[in-house]
């Protein structure tokens, strides 16, 4: 398979400032609660909203104003809800205070995880996982890093040039990680065909024996973490576990050069490094751009104002999703922008029925049967899609490009995959429902015990100041009888 990996050595270009930067936040989780308002004054690195158990902080990715908050709906998905927050930039692009480290070892893995946390590190690579929820769950369970430099999809070569223009960085990145997990051995997977990439780690690592280079067979898929494990260690990860259930911690060199900057340099995530491909018509390289930089950017500033007549992917040729609003903006897990030019299609594919020809099934890298998840996905069949390990799907398309019927099998299985995230998400948040249910009415019957019990012991301090009383006017009324009866005596 032709790579066509030609800006890998390249030095990363600056691309221009966008006049507006466009923030999405998934809230159809949960409810997100925002840090700014409209025409508020934002910094570089300002964060947006708080963070919580399903969401890691959002930060400007420069400085300026807010223009407007408002609720957006995800294009990829329509019933994914997001708000949409718009910064005008100021072009001064001023920071806010950053706190760098310059010994990280003086801190525990806790407070290390904490700024991890804070800075707004997700993986880079794709599933935008919070990487401070992955290494706590790490801890004391793991004893090796892989490094994911495969980057198989065909042209992407954002990874390997950041691997070929920052290994230094990125090495320190994983000695990083390494004291918080309390690493034995990093493993750095690449494949066989970068062959200048694989050299010049070698020089790097040559005096370090926590390192090891793991070369890889160039092949698709390649960089998915069930696959990784299985070609470096020959164990499978067990359905509906985790590499780190099985010691193993992965990161995308992306997200280990994110982490690095976050310790050392005090800067949280506003940016990334994003392959931008097209003909020669548009401009082609790896440029530095910051999360919120919105599609038409790349036209505005370069060869091209004719909107109508493209096509924009994000993502690769495999896994790539097109993008019909061209205000949709790089996200954190974006590492492509693909822009073409229309072709007149003479031959537009049609959709056959399924020959049950079982060719998907044979090049199917996680080892599926693409076949059954798709009669079972058509007819919502959810609990026999679980049974034959949907959720398992790394949609690396492969099937979709052996099916004769041109069938859009991971179309299928995404929509199945959401369809069953929501019901679980369901019953997630019907059991947090539940729990914050049953802690109010424990409190409730604590207050109702307490207030039960403060009355009875006031009134059993009225009773006694009454019988005091009680007593005292007795007493009282005796003396003043005795006093009468001495009276009369004394007349007497």
């Amino acid at each position: 398979m032709t790579t066509h990996k030609k800006y890998s050595d390249y030095l990363p270009q600056n691309l221009p400032l966008a006049k507006r930067f466009f923030i999405f936040i998934d809230s159809s989780i949960c409810s997100v609660r925002l840090r700014v308002k409209i025409n508020q004054k934002v910094l570089r690195g300002q964060p947006l909203i708080f963070g919580d158990i399903f969401n890691v902080p959002v930060h400007a990715p420069t400085s300026g104003w807010i223009e407007d908050i408002s609720i957006y709906s995800n294009s990829f998905n329509q019933n994914k809800k997001n708000i949409k927050i718009i910064i005008l930039s100021d072009h001064l692009d001023k920071w806010i205070r950053l706190k760098p480290i310059k010994n990280y070892k003086r801190y525990t893995s806790e407070q290390l995880i904490k700024i991890i946390y804070q800075s707004g590190i997700v993986g880079l690579g794709g599933g935008q996982f919070s990487s401070s929820k992955k290494l706590m769950l790490s801890m004391n369970k793991v004893h090796t890093l892989i490094v994911n430099a495969v980057e198989s999809e065909p042209y992407i070569t954002a990874d390997n040039c950041l691997i070929n223009n920052y290994i230094h960085e990125i090495l320190k990145g994983c000695k990083i990680i390494s004291w918080i997990a309390n690493i034995k051995i990093v493993l750095i997977a690449i494949q066989e065909d970068k062959i200048e990439t694989i050299s010049k780690i070698y020089s790097f690592i040559k005096n370090e024996p926590l390192f090891k280079v793991c070369i890889l067979k160039k092949k698709y898929p390649g960089g998915s973490s069930k696959i990784l494990i299985k070609s470096l260690t020959g164990q499978e990860i067990p359905h509906e576990k985790h590499a780190v259930d099985i010691g193993y911690l992965i990161f995308n060199v992306a997200t280990i050069y994110a982490i690095k900057r976050s310790i050392i340099d005090g800067e949280p995530l506003t940016e990334r490094i994003v392959t931008v491909l097209g003909d020669e018509n548009f401009l082609s390289g790896n440029f530095w751009t910051r999360i919120g930089t919105p599609v038409k950017h790349f036209l505005t500033n370069y060869k091209n104002k004719i909107y109508l007549n493209i096509i924009v992917y994000f993502g690769g040729l495999f896994m790539g999703k097109r993008i019909y609003d061209l205000n949709l903006s790089i996200l954190k897990n974006t590492n492509c922008v693909w822009i073409q030019l229309k072709k007149k299609e003479n031959n537009k594919t049609i959709e056959y029925s399924c020959i049950r020809c079982g060719y998907c099934s044979f090049v199917c890298p996680v080892n599926l049967l693409p076949q059954q998840l798709y009669w079972y996905s058509k007819n919502t069949d959810h609990k026999k899609t679980k049974k034959y390990d949907i959720l398992d799907c790394i949609e690396c398309k492969a099937c979709e490009k052996v099916c004769p019927s041109h069938i859009p099998l991971v179309k299928y299985f995404k929509i199945e995959k959401n369809i069953i995230k929501n019901i679980e998400l369901n019953d997630i948040r019907k059991k947090i429902s539940y729990l914050r249910f049953t802690k109010r009415e424990k409190r409730l019957l604590n207050y109702k015990v307490i207030t039960h019990e403060n009355n009875i012991k006031s009134t059993n301090i009225l009773k006694i100041q009454d019988n005091k009383t009680n007593d005292i006017k007795r007493n009282i009324r005796k003396a003043k009888v005795q006093a009468a009866i001495a009276r009369m005596k004394s007349k007497k």
